[in-house]
């Protein structure tokens, strides 16, 4: 008796979306990436260098990790994920005969979302461990006032026009002389 043989699957039509940047970066056509099913297009990942977003050569040392959060039609429209600043950039900062802080905190947004902010700081010459503490202490307290009642679009935007930056510089600069403040890293929790 012969065996029956397997059915042949036919492959699904694969159908090309265009992703959408966020209303924070003006909504602009990023990429396009090809899926059978537009539920598997929602939660994947996009990065994106900031330069791209705003057109601004001077941000290409930040990369923006967007997540597409809804498909309708053939678009993805995609949410703020996070942002990070690339190694080269950090290894610049970073020279002989300077202290780098590194500073991790959690923030709670005003719209429920929980962002964990990573902040380095730059000294002007190398400071010790007790100097350090003081200066992560003011970075931790600055960066808590800044963000209390703000929403994450606008602690979003503020990180990317380097307000944020700017304040935390001009209150830890009376501890002891500063070189730069970054924020080297953000990620959205939930």
């Amino acid at each position: 008796m012969a065996r029956k043989t397997a059915g042949v699957k036919k492959k699904k039509q694969k159908s090309w979306y265009t992703i959408v940047a966020p209303k924070v970066f003006g909504e602009k056509t990023l990429s396009e990436t090809p899926s059978v099913d537009s539920k598997n297009v929602v939660g994947r990942k996009v990065n994106v260098t900031l330069s791209d977003l705003t057109g601004d050569f001077k941000h290409f040392h930040t990369v923006v990790t967007l997540k597409v959060k809804e498909v309708k039609d053939l678009k993805a429209y995609t949410e703020y994920n996070g942002q990070s600043l690339i190694s080269d950039k950090i290894a610049r900062m970073v020279s002989r005969w300077r202290s780098r802080i590194d500073a991790v905190e959690d923030i709670d947004t005003k719209d429920d979302h929980k962002i964990r902010l990573k902040s380095i700081v730059i000294t002007r010459k190398r400071v010790n461990t007790t100097i350090k503490s003081d200066i992560r202490k003011k970075v931790f307290e600055e960066t808590r006032n800044y963000c209390k009642g703000k929403d994450l679009e606008s602690i979003v935007s503020d990180i990317f026009s380097n307000k944020m930056q700017r304040q935390i510089f001009q209150s830890a600069k009376s501890i002891y002389p500063l070189q730069s403040v970054e924020i080297r890293k953000t990620e959205v929790l939930k």
